[in-house]
């Protein structure tokens, strides 16, 4: 006798087992293959203590799985499940015995597909499902003849999988490997090992690693104190190619996999991992290079291997960002590449080795961190944030970018016969707030997931920030006293950044991404949706209203990036004549930016915006660590947070202060001198692979 298949419903959550759904108020999650394994024996023994040892033998199965595994795979469900360790609504931890499921459970029988015949009694239940066998078969045409139209217009050679199929295939994904270290770079080799470099969470030795995901066998190539990244596996297989970063730079590495043998090629761009890629059939290898001087940012170079000649592929300006993460096509007439600026990038496509005209493949930049070709085409997997979710997708010459899977996706790499392999990361960012007289620092609207860009309101007692507790970015306004929290109702079709309190009414000004640009919103405290900032442009990005006049971002993230201001009760707007601007900040008194072209940070008083003070930093480029309140400016530099009473304090260092971590604005200060710093808390990044799709 066979069993009808059954779900789990518990507190706010249906868990549907066959296919791995996880299904909340606040969307669905199609778990991982490990969790949903954990999740089961939790869920078939509620209130029985499960001891670690017995959770290791029936979750995993390989044998290379410690206590401290078993505790990051407990540590990422209680994250999809919003449970707390030390509060446990879900899972409870028993030291020295175990975990324990302690949410009641209800269970419930899933009808199987012939029981829509048997419920209805005679003509009107057999009707009934010939009707639903119709329907089915309609929509199965539909879809099919859908598909077919697709595929048909993909511009690749041989047939390319659907979307859909691409993303059944990232759901048979599983882990490489079971270390609990970080894991980076993934990369095919001919053969169809992987080749990639762990590392620490906290400092410590790197690994160059090459991995069998047949046999699960694993063998270090290189250990090295410095940094290693990007390992490329050259065309025959027989040496990688890696870039080792120190602190008196950057250098491209051999290791040749006979005899381990290292060799030193070439000088890279300092501090910077910009990827390598072998073209020549081995004989050239393309990487990032020094910028050629300061109003240029790093471009890409190609060494030939046979005489160590190097060629000068690109010269981007310092405004463009650094070009890095050079993608050949296995056809060898295309090459991809991204040009990166801070945490966001765009991507461009050349052929090859002409590097002709050049075509951009996305309208604006977005958050990207890894590209690879499709196998035998030049659609390309791109992970990053292009749907409002780090993730992969599908970018297509000409089209819109399509999400398949792999959530938190950092990097990607495709082998010739459609297996895929990346790094998956899950971040925790937390917001501490603090004095600089206090060394005493709590934490605000704590989650398990990614809390940033903090703005307090002008009488200090609010905070609005970003967070993708719910799974994309949501704006959310916390009350400091006594913590109550209201998430703002957006349309969740765009993605929505950088709130910014108003200095004329109870209100947050937004930039929302919209289909082709950023545009600008109101969203009025004591109202119920955004409105529209209007004449301001479909470029419009990161405004600041003030009481005479609203500043913002014109063309961000792109090389006609400026800043700009509308005066109030005025339609014009002016360019404010400080060239090129990377990031900036405005109180009443003072604007405070970075140029683009040089990334120093300045400050000068409005409305004259002269004397111009240029504050010195031990590194270039403050990001977006920096932050004005009335007279003071707060910023991060050397890993210290220090403010400046302006317009002639010397900047003194926070003693005690968290160290600002993430991407994009993670510092602010309020009227009363309180700070609000964003740190990093937890980060897990773990290789996942997938093999082949179907065709």
């Amino acid at each position: 006798m066979t069993h009808a298949p059954t779900e789990y419903r518990f507190r706010d959550w249906r868990y549907v087992p066959e296919t791995r759904r996880l299904i909340g108020v606040s969307g669905e999650t199609r778990l991982k293959p490990l969790s949903d394994r954990l999740l089961r024996q939790l869920l078939d023994a509620p209130g029985s203590v499960l001891a670690r040892e017995h959770l290791i033998a029936t979750v995993w199965t390989r044998r290379e799985v410690n206590d401290e595994v078993l505790s990051r795979a407990v540590a990422e469900l209680r994250a999809v499940l919003g449970d707390d360790a030390r509060e446990p609504r879900y899972v409870e931890t028993l030291p020295k015995g175990g975990y324990r499921w302690i949410a009641p459970i209800e269970r419930d029988a899933i009808a199987p597909p012939s029981a829509i015949d048997a419920t209805g009694a005679g003509a009107d239940g057999r009707m009934h499902g010939r009707r639903m066998r119709l329907r089915i078969v309609i929509f199965i045409g539909a879809l099919a003849a859908a598909v077919a139209i697709t595929l048909a217009t993909i511009r690749t050679s041989g047939d390319a999988p659907s979307r859909e199929r691409l993303a059944a295939h990232l759901l048979g994904a599983r882990p490489l490997a079971v270390d609990p270290r970080l894991e980076f770079d993934p990369r095919f080799d001919p053969s169809g090992r992987v080749a990639y470099v762990r590392a620490p969470a906290a400092g410590g030795a790197n690994e160059l690693v090459l991995a069998d995901p047949a046999s699960a066998a694993e063998r270090v190539l290189w250990r090295d104190d410095a940094s290693l990244r990007k390992p490329a596996p050259s065309p025959d297989g027989r040496e990688i190619a890696v870039q080792r970063l120190t602190a008196a730079g950057c250098e491209v590495w051999s290791i040749a996999l006979v005899d381990l043998r290292r060799t030193r090629l070439d000088a890279c761009a300092p501090g910077s991992v910009s990827g390598l890629e072998w073209v020549d059939g081995g004989n050239g290898l393309i990487h990032g290079a020094a910028a050629i001087d300061g109003a240029h940012a790093p471009g890409l170079v190609l060494l030939d291997r046979r005489d160590g000649s190097r060629r000068v592929l690109t010269t981007p300006t310092a405004a463009e960002g650094a070009h890095v993460d050079p993608r050949v096509s296995s056809d060898g007439t295309r090459i991809a590449y991204a040009a990166r600026h801070g945490g966001e990038g765009r991507l461009w496509s050349a052929d090859w080795p002409g590097l002709g005209a050049r075509r951009a493949l996305l309208k604006r930049a977005e958050p990207i961190s890894g590209h690879a070709f499709e196998p035998g085409g030049y659609d390309l997997w791109v992970a990053g944030d292009l749907t409002r979710y780090r993730a992969l997708h599908r970018l297509r010459l000409g089209g819109e970018p399509e999400l398949i899977g792999g959530r938190g996706a950092l990097s990607i790499d495709l082998a010739p016969d459609g297996s895929a392999v990346w790094a998956e990361a899950a971040y925790d960012a937390d917001i501490h707030i603090g004095t600089a007289a206090n060394p005493q620092w709590a934490t605000i609207a704590r989650s398990n997931r990614y809390e940033s860009q903090p703005e307090f309101s002008h009488d200090a007692q609010r905070l609005a920030l970003v967070s993708n507790r719910s799974g994309t970015e949501s704006i959310i306004v916390v009350d400091r006293d006594g913590g109550r929290e209201r998430a703002l109702v957006l349309d969740a079709a765009l993605r929505w950044v950088r709130p910014t309190w108003s200095a004329r009414e109870d209100a947050l000004i937004l930039t929302a991404y919209e289909d082709s640009g950023t545009r600008l919103y109101r969203f009025r405290l004591d109202g119920d949706r955004p409105e529209v900032l209007a004449g301001l442009g479909d470029d419009a990005f990161h405004g600041t209203e003030l009481a005479d006049r609203i500043v913002f971002l014109r063309g961000h993230g792109s090389a006609r990036s400026t800043l700009v201001q509308q005066r109030a009760g005025t339609g014009t707007i002016e360019d404010l004549g400080l060239g090129r601007v990377a990031a900036y900040r405005a109180s009443a008194g003072w604007l405070a930016w970075i140029s683009a072209d040089d990334l120093r940070l300045r400050v000068a008083p409005w409305p004259r915006l002269s004397p111009v003070r240029e504050i010195a930093l031990t590194v270039a480029g403050a990001g977006e660590s920096l932050a004005l309140a009335g007279d003071v400016l707060a910023y991060a530099d050397g890993g210290a947070v220090r403010l400046l009473t302006l317009p002639d304090g010397e900047p003194v260092a926070v003693v005690g202060a968290p160290t600002p971590g993430g991407n994009g604005p993670n510092l602010a200060i309020a009227a009363d001198g309180t700070i609000a710093i964003v740190a990093m808390t937890s980060v897990n990044i773990d290789l996942m692979i997938a093999a082949a799709a179907a065709r």
